[in-house]
């Protein structure tokens, strides 16, 4: 018993048979969030990025009534960040900024982003802006830059929008 005990201890991190070991912060990741992502084309280029605690949002961001998978996520070659919305089932994962055209900026970057939640389905006050308050399909991802400026990112139906809640 005493080297079984022994022999479980000193065994490597992750498996026998050889599987792709993760870091020990991605562990506390949905299953099939991680699975989508480092199989995805996009893990070419990106990697996770823990600037932030949580470092993961989840939430049903598209209203299907399924959980989604929001992870912040790093440009390996330019250094920008961004935000990878990794939806339950088929559809493809939606990459928000990290250097990529987004919100009306060529190379988006939520680098100014230090702190982030999720604002649940729910109605949305008047915020910053002159234009209406969206009607959430589904939850929101509040970003927030703390003592200054926040906005909502939600889901309108075909994409990701930027509704700003505070300056």
């Amino acid at each position: 018993m005493l080297i079984l005990l022994l022999f479980l201890y000193f065994l490597p991190s992750g498996n026998l048979r050889g599987e792709r070991q993760l870091p020990i912060e991605e562990w506390s990741i949905p299953d099939f969030a991680q699975t989508r992502f480092h199989a995805s084309r996009l893990s070419q280029s990106l990697k996770i990025s823990y600037a932030l605690n949580p470092f993961y949002q989840s939430g049903d961001f598209d209203g299907d009534g399924k959980l989604d998978v929001a992870l912040l996520v790093k440009n390996k070659s330019s250094g920008k960040t961004g935000i990878a919305i990794i939806h339950s089932g088929p559809k493809p994962i939606v990459l928000l900024g990290a250097g990529t055209s987004w919100n009306n900026d060529p190379k988006y970057d939520f680098d100014w982003m230090d702190a982030w939640q999720i604002y649940p389905k729910s109605p949305v006050g008047q915020g910053a802006g002159e234009g209406k308050p969206p009607t959430l399909r589904g939850d929101a991802i509040l970003a927030i830059k703390t003592e200054s400026a926040s906005g909502l990112i939600y889901w309108d139906g075909t994409k990701y929008k930027w509704y700003q809640q505070g300056d």
